[in-house]
């Protein structure tokens, strides 16, 4: 773990700590109003103290996993345990609960998911080949980089033929998803999805979709025999 990864770590630590403690505060509150709603009915609908209701739920939504979070990074970091991750990077947008709790980013990769921080976020491109390193415990991303066409997979000669855009239409294309999907992932539009594929064939020197995944995956172009 490198000491900026470490410095990562211990933001991650600190801010899972304050969130698991606004849990346990939630959590505490949620019991007494419960309480207080078994042993006074009557006043349910008319006590003011009610409205805490919102925030607890508001909180235990956004942050149950804290605690558990915060244990996973204390052992990461006690361990100086690092893992990483190579594959075509897609960044899915969510609305926090809450009316003015903003958007959370989540770098989906190689089959696993990163909460993206502000400052990582924006400097994601969606479909790009990605390398990431994690703290694996508690899911902590450390660092984000382009991966190398080695990590990526591709023979180096075929990849130096091709642009970034079109090395994760080729991927995409590997995974088998359709031309919706892949427009969806690219943020494309299905039309625009085919202009690219049309494109990737010719410079590749295939005849298809088939032998486009085929060399994707390691064999050989047969119209290029």
């Amino acid at each position: 773990m490198t000491s900026a990864e470490r410095r990562r770590l211990t933001a991650f630590i600190a801010g899972r700590r304050w969130a698991s403690l606004a849990v346990i505060c939630a959590a505490l509150t949620g019991a007494a109003l419960i309480v207080f709603m078994l042993a006074q009915p009557e006043w349910v609908f008319r006590s003011p103290v009610l409205m805490l209701l919102l925030p607890v739920l508001i909180v235990t939504a956004r942050c149950w996993r804290a605690p558990l979070q915060w244990r996973g990074a204390l052992a990461d970091l006690k361990a100086d345990a690092v893992e990483t991750a190579s594959g075509v990077g897609h960044v899915h947008w969510r609305r926090r609960p809450g009316l003015f709790s903003g958007m959370s980013a989540t770098l989906e990769l190689d089959g696993k998911q990163f909460a993206l921080e502000d400052d990582m976020a924006g400097a994601v491109t969606p479909g790009i080949w990605l390398s990431v390193r994690y703290a694996p415990a508690s899911g902590a991303l450390l660092s984000i980089e382009r991966a190398s066409q080695a990590e990526a997979g591709l023979d180096p000669v075929l990849a130096d033929q091709l642009t970034e855009r079109e090395r994760a239409l080729l991927a995409l294309l590997a995974e088998g998803l359709s031309d919706k999907a892949i427009a969806r992932r690219l943020n494309l539009s299905p039309t625009t999805v085919r202009t690219y594929n049309s494109t990737l064939y010719a410079k590749l020197g295939v005849q298809g979709r088939g032998e486009a995944v085929n060399l994707a995956r390691g064999g050989i172009p047969t119209s290029a025999d």
